[in-house]
């Protein structure tokens, strides 16, 4: 197995001019790790693992939709082998470790509001499925589909968002609007002002009084709502997608089909993103079903990856799909309960901190 990573790493190194390499490696029954220290330039971490031993799952921190918590607190807590950081989220404020990107735990914590890379998979099958995702909600009310702006998220003006139980335990909303209380398919209240309670059995519906339909909703009325995933490239249906546990979006999408994914600006990212070096961590999996976690260091003032140098990292290692994750000061790599990269965190706080994020990715011996 060693010898195979180092096979395929070996041609990667030509992009670093690196004057030397040393790398660990560690072992366990269906899990091995991997950290090659290229000196003076990168320190890259890789795990590899075998779904059939471990059950691999997406982790809120605190199990809230809001709120931040590091990976290895979270990787501790849930006794994981293992565990990265997850997807992108807000930092600050009221709505702070809000997911922004697509995050679905059995329920739907965040949307992407651009067309994303997302992996998905379920808890009885631990094959993922990777593609570039939009997510459209509606919600159905006397004979109308109403198009909802947003899910568990801050209201602005003119809009309506949809709040779900995942989410917190009141919407947290300013008192510019309405709060729509549905139970079991059915308005029970309709409450002026904001932070109103979510049901555990239903849903609010927060609308701004600017809203054409401000003033259109009646207690007693049917209203539901439904959430329609789009893949846009690809063979994967939006039929393929529902039927999963679990979802988690990054941005952008790395590999497909074993191809390198040469549209990356139509995930509309910021071009620096791409074309910067930083920090990152991606995930991928191989032909044999294995799955790849990878973290790429911020060593030196210039250091991390690029993008475009990402990608032909996670080909270089064999993937399959790959998908690059959050990075910056949130990429973190757990194993045996040990942070095992120089996580950077908070640059604009410390340097070398670990940052609390949004989700992880853990890995669980399966019993």
């Amino acid at each position: 197995m060693l010898k195979f990573f180092l096979f395929l790493f070996t041609p990667f190194l030509s992009l670093f001019s690196a004057v030397g390499l040393e790398y660990t490696h560690l072992e366990l029954p269906g899990i091995s790790y991997f950290d090659y220290y290229i000196t003076g330039n990168q320190s890259i971490h890789i795990l590899q693992i075998d779904p059939l031993t471990y059950e691999i799952k997406p982790i809120k921190a605190l199990d809230n939709g809001i709120g931040r918590e590091s990976v290895l607190s979270i990787s501790i807590r849930y006794g994981a082998a293992a565990s990265i950081n997850g997807g992108f989220f807000s930092i600050g404020g009221t709505f702070d470790g809000k997911a922004c990107g697509a995050l679905k735990i059995h329920d739907w914590y965040a949307l992407p509001t651009k067309p994303r890379g997302c992996i998905g998979w379920s808890c009885e099958n631990q094959n993922p499925i990777m593609n570039r995702l939009l997510v459209s909600i509606t919600a159905h009310y006397n004979s109308s589909e109403i198009p909802i702006d947003g899910l568990n998220r801050p209201r602005k003006d003119g809009e309506v968002i949809l709040f779900t139980p995942c989410f917190h335990r009141t919407t947290l909303t300013t008192p510019d609007g309405k709060e729509i209380v549905a139970v079991d398919g059915i308005i029970q209240s309709i409450v002026k002002g904001g932070s109103t309670k979510i049901p555990e059995n239903g849903f609010v519906l927060s609308i701004q009084e600017q809203h054409p339909l401000f003033n259109n909703f009646e207690v007693g009325m049917p209203l539901t709502v439904i959430t329609q995933i789009h893949p846009l490239i690809g063979i994967t249906s939006s039929d393929e997608w529902d039927s999963l546990d679990y979802i988690v979006g990054g941005t952008p999408l790395l590999l497909y089909n074993s191809a390198r994914i040469i549209d990356l600006e139509s995930e509309k990212t910021i071009p620096t993103f791409l074309s910067n070096r930083h920090a990152r961590t991606a995930i991928g999996v191989l032909p044999n079903g294995h799955w790849i976690f990878v973290v790429v260091d911020k060593t030196g003032l210039f250091d991390g990856m690029t993008i475009y140098e990402l990608s032909d990292l996670m080909a270089r290692l064999g993937c399959v799909h790959a998908l690059n994750l959050d990075g910056g000061g949130s990429s973190t790599m757990v194993f045996e309960g040990v942070i095992k990269n120089s996580p950077h965190g908070d640059e604009s706080v410390e340097q070398n901190t670990v940052r609390r994020v949004s989700d992880a990715i853990i890995v669980l011996p399966k019993t």
